[in-house]
Order: C-alpha cells, then sequence, then structure tokens
C-alpha cells in the first residue's frame, strides 16, 4: 500500500449486516478513541507514551475519512430508515428470497495504508519482543479489551469468550479485509454483477455471483462472529 496518490482508491462492497459492520464501529470505539491524549490529567498523571513512529492524528484522521465514506442507509436500523435514500433490494435467484444488499464505496488507498501502518504497530505491541516504545500501546489493548468484554456481558450469547487483545486487533485486519479486498475473486465478481444499483431497484443474482455471496458473507460472518452460535443465527437471516 506504499506510493499512493491522493486520487488512488480501491474498490469495496458494504454488506448490509449489521453484524459485519459492527467491527468497524468497534475499531472506531474503543481502539481509535483510547489512542487519543487524555485530557484533564492532573500535575501528578502521565499520559500513554506511543511509539514516535505511530501518528495518532494521521490515523483519526484517516479512519473518520473510511467512516465518513459508508452509505447514510447504513448507519440507521431497519426501522428507521423511512425517508433514508439508497435502498434497493438484492436477492439470489436460487432461493428467490430477498438478502443483504450490498454497497460499493471508493476508499483512498492512501488512507488505508495509515490504517495497515497502525495494524503493524499493534501486532509488534502484542509480540513477545515487543519493542520497549511499544509498553503502553500493549496495555491500551488489554485495557480496551477488559471494557469490551464488561460491556458487552449479558448482552452476547453465554457460549462467546472473554474478548482478548488479539482479538482487537483481528478485528482491525477484518475491517481492512472488508474495506481493501485485494485480488478477492468473489468481490470482484460480486462488484460487476451489481454494478451501481438503482435506489428502488431489485438485483437478481444467479449462478456463480449467487456463489460468491454466500461464500463472500459467509466468510466475513464467520470471521465477526463472537460464536458459532451467533454466527448461524447470522448467516439465517442473511
Amino acid at each position: 500500500m506504499s506510493d499512493t496518490s491522493a486520487n488512488d482508491t480501491v474498490l469495496a462492497l458494504l454488506p448490509d449486516i449489521p453484524e459485519v459492520l459492527a467491527v468497524l464501529d468497534t475499531v472506531d470505539d474503543p481502539l481509535i478513541a483510547w489512542l487519543q491524549p487524555a485530557e484533564g490529567l492532573g500535575p501528578d498523571e502521565e499520559d500513554w507514551v506511543l511509539p514516535g513512529t505511530l501518528n495518532v492524528v494521521a490515523v483519526t484522521a484517516a479512519w473518520d475519512r473510511i467512516l465518513g465514506l459508508r452509505p447514510q442507509l447504513l448507519l440507521w436500523g431497519e426501522n428507521e430508515r423511512e425517508g433514508v435514500p439508497g435502498a434497493y433490494s438484492l436477492e439470489t435467484a436460487s432461493t428467490g428470497y430477498q438478502r443483504a444488499s450490498l454497497y460499493p464505496v471508493s476508499v483512498p488507498r492512501a488512507d488505508l495504508a495509515v490504517m495497515a501502518g497502525l495494524l503493524e504497530h499493534l501486532r509488534r505491541a502484542l509480540a513477545r519482543d515487543r519493542p520497549a516504545d511499544h509498553g503502553d500501546l500493549a496495555q491500551i489493548l488489554w485495557d480496551a479489551a477488559e471494557r469490551l468484554t464488561d460491556q458487552r456481558g449479558n448482552s452476547v450469547s453465554p457460549s462467546t469468550r472473554r474478548y482478548e487483545a488479539e482479538d482487537l486487533v483481528a478485528d482491525l485486519e477484518t475491517a481492512l479485509q472488508l474495506l481493501d479486498p485485494g485480488q478477492d475473486p468473489d468481490v470482484a465478481l460480486l462488484l460487476e454483477a451489481i454494478g451501481a444499483p438503482a435506489e428502488g431497484s431489485t438485483v437478481v443474482l444467479s449462478g456463480p455471483a449467487a456463489e460468491a455471496y454466500d461464500r463472500w458473507t459467509g466468510r466475513l460472518i464467520t470471521r465477526t462472529a463472537r460464536s458459532s452460535f451467533d454466527a448461524a443465527l447470522t448467516r439465517w437471516a442473511n
């Protein structure tokens, strides 16, 4: 992702599956939020000391721009979308049922490169031989993971395990794979089949495109679900 120009973009797909899109919110808060400088510290308090190679200002700006690319429709629940433009219907011919719609978005490569740099810093922070200046970054990950576990508590299925620092790093990796599918043949096939869907239209996927839909959404659901039970429910609903 190096040597990118300001106008160089990647065409990605965002599925209208809240359980998958939630990974973007997790990256936003607590991860990006907890990297921000602390406010209101007392005279004897010290803020995190982050690696000098990690530009939190650039990371925050890049992530804010990426989040701003989401279609407005995806920011609202199904019961809150009346009057929000952009909706279309997607079906697969094999089932004849409506499936989760997929929305193309163009993501700047330069912003993806900044986020990939954050991912590398986080991986180094969790390594056994982490650099000395990555200690506080590791602590941020541990604390954020503990906060997520406490927040989700009884709101998740009983089979859900504790949220670990490695899970937070994996969520960022999944988010970047969603936003930068690379040479994924399923995404390429879906982008071609869907095109630029008109509001209120119905797109019907058949044959290889329908199979690509099931494979691609299935992989995303598996990566983002906190348990096999949750994954099965999400697949059934989409």
